[in-house]
């Protein structure tokens, strides 16, 4: 692989979160009081890959939306307090991969709209903190992916080789391939996780992996590679 930096997401492309998600937000429905959140909705919002603040604006309604705040912090609160760490897992090969391609001196990056704090709980608990070079996740305002803002504040002054044209960014939903345009460099759409397909396919990602073993071979999976049209 000729990518040195990869730029990871976590939910849906290193971890099965969907039943952490769940979880909680069952948890959050009855801790606040509401009636539980329709599960078609819960998937709906996890496929796309949303932040947690547009996640629950779209499970609330615009209604609800000036008490935001106050139900992010209780979702994070419930998330953080263990239940979603217990309720996550790696997916298929994901540690022996991460640690293959530290160990080849890849770049690793986690560049993720999920909060800070659970991903670093969780990379503790499954000991793949130091794959690392550094976690870009929700802290504060920052602005959520596909802005490139996070690029630009934390991961480029951290690249060891400055050259754009060997990023690789990596994730399984549109908000990760668009975060892939919006910077300008090349993408691999994680079609195992949780982005719907004709969403991802439509940006065009210059791989396709169907697992996470296949980030060892994309310099061999040819034909994973997207190519333009003879009509384009």
């Amino acid at each position: 692989m000729h990518y040195c930096t990869l730029l990871i997401d976590f939910d849906g492309t290193l971890f099965d979160t969907r039943n952490a998600i769940r979880k909680t937000l069952e948890t959050l429905a009855s801790r606040r009081g509401v009636a539980p959140f329709a599960a078609h909705l819960i998937d709906q919002v996890i496929d796309q890959g949303l932040s947690l603040v547009d996640m629950l604006g779209v499970l609330l309604g615009a209604a609800d939306v000036p008490e935001l705040p106050a139900w992010v912090a209780d979702y994070r609160a419930i998330y953080n307090g263990g239940l979603g760490v217990a309720q996550s897992a790696p997916y298929p090969g994901v540690e022996a991969v991460l640690h293959q391609l530290h160990e080849a001196g890849k770049e690793l990056f986690i560049v993720s709209n999920k909060g800070e704090v659970s991903i670093l709980a969780t990379l503790e608990q499954y000991r793949l903190g130091s794959c690392f070079r550094g976690v870009v996740a929700a802290v504060g305002d920052r602005a959520p992916k596909p802005s490139p803002d996070s690029f630009f504040e934390q991961v480029k002054p951290r690249m060891r080789n400055g050259d754009n044209a060997r990023v690789l960014v990596i994730g399984d939903t549109e908000i990760d391939l668009g975060y892939a345009r919006n910077l300008g460099v090349a993408s691999c759409w994680a079609a195992y996780g949780y982005g719907l397909a004709p969403l991802c396919e439509v940006l065009a990602p210059d791989f396709v992996i169907q697992s996470a073993t296949d980030l060892l071979r994309l310099e061999d999976c040819r034909a994973s590679r997207r190519r333009p049209s003879a009509e384009s």
